[in-house]
């Protein structure tokens, strides 16, 4: 299998949930009536989901969802409309979070807006509580995931109460990048926006699903620990690309040079991950909170390749 599709199927493992900063840089609400049970939900960009936020919960710009005011807690938003719920359930199982180190504290099954549905709640590391729920059917699923302190259990009160307020409008067109926190000039590159799948943004040379053996950008709002370096999270990714496979990596071409007035981080990493030898090129930039991570990977013509990553990288805005 080439690099680029094993890299593909490996990457949402190497990304992690950390702590938010402060929110800012918030879009407004927007309020709207859909009848009497809806009067004063707001909708989710890049989503089809309604709620009635709780207390100090805000939109945010860095990723779909809400944030509270004092950056402990939120509400991530991930709905794909082209998923199956019925498939994406079998990985949502009391046995499975157990498994990655969770301590389930309630598990059941449910149904949302009249569609199916599972809920679990749970205790992670790092002393936070989790309440996750997914539901949908064979045509679309959404997932919430609910993080707030473990010393914080009123939150954690008011985001399960949030829940109960979820309407969905299954027929509702929406653009996952309306909600992004950054813009890209594509017309720089020969790389298009191709979908949008919990939290990454992809782009392919086509603008479709990249095909094997074909290069790819990933692009993917990332939560950043006060305090972390972008280096830092350039080489923490990079040890959980190790530990899913990625051997024999060599660094080069390192850049800590700002780009369009932003701090950065530039990397390019040469390894084999499956017995296939492939490339890593890895653009990190922040600004007024917001951190992204973008991703090329490359199977060959690396050179050139990288020349069309960095073409598209560098033309990034952060709202």
């Amino acid at each position: 299998m080439p690099f680029t599709i094993l890299r593909l199927a490996l990457l949402g493992c190497v990304l992690s949930i950390g702590v938010y900063g402060h929110a800012q840089n918030n879009p407004p609400h927007k309020r709207v009536d859909m009848g009497p049970d809806t009067i004063g939900h707001i909708l989710i960009p890049g989503t089809r989901l309604y709620m009635i936020p709780p207390t100090d919960f805000v939109l945010t710009n860095s990723f779909p969802g809400l944030l509270k005011m004092d950056g402990k807690a939120v509400i991530q938003v991930y709905d794909i409309p082209d998923g199956d719920y019925y498939e994406e359930r079998n990985s949502f199982t009391k046995d499975i979070f157990e498994s990655r180190g969770a301590k389930v504290l309630l598990f059941k099954e449910l149904t949302v807006c009249g569609f199916p549905a599972k809920y679990c709640y749970m205790k992670g590391d790092s002393a936070k509580r989790i309440m996750a729920l997914i539901f949908g059917d064979s045509t679309f699923s959404t997932t919430l995931i609910g993080l707030y302190p473990d010393t914080s259990l009123h939150t954690g009160d008011e985001i399960r109460d949030a829940y109960a307020t979820i309407a969905y409008v299954k027929g509702e067109h929406f653009n996952p990048l309306a909600a992004a926190p950054f813009r890209l000039d594509t017309t720089a590159s020969p790389f298009r926006y191709a979908s949008y799948n919990k939290p990454l943004f992809l782009y392919t040379l086509d603008g479709k699903e990249p095909a094997q053996g074909s290069p790819f950008i990933s692009i993917t709002p990332y939560p950043r620990k006060e305090g972390t370096s972008l280096q830092e999270i350039s080489e923490n990714l990079l040890v959980k690309e190790m530990q899913s496979g990625l051997s024999d990596p060599i660094l080069s071409n390192i850049s800590l040079d700002s780009v369009n007035g932003y701090e950065a981080y530039e990397v390019e990493v040469r390894g084999s991950l499956g017995g296939q030898q492939g490339l890593i090129y890895q653009f990190m930039v922040t600004s007024r909170g917001h951190t992204i991570v973008i991703e090329g990977v490359a199977n060959n013509d690396f050179d050139k390749t990288v020349s069309a990553f960095k073409a598209l990288a560098h033309t990034i805005k952060i709202l």
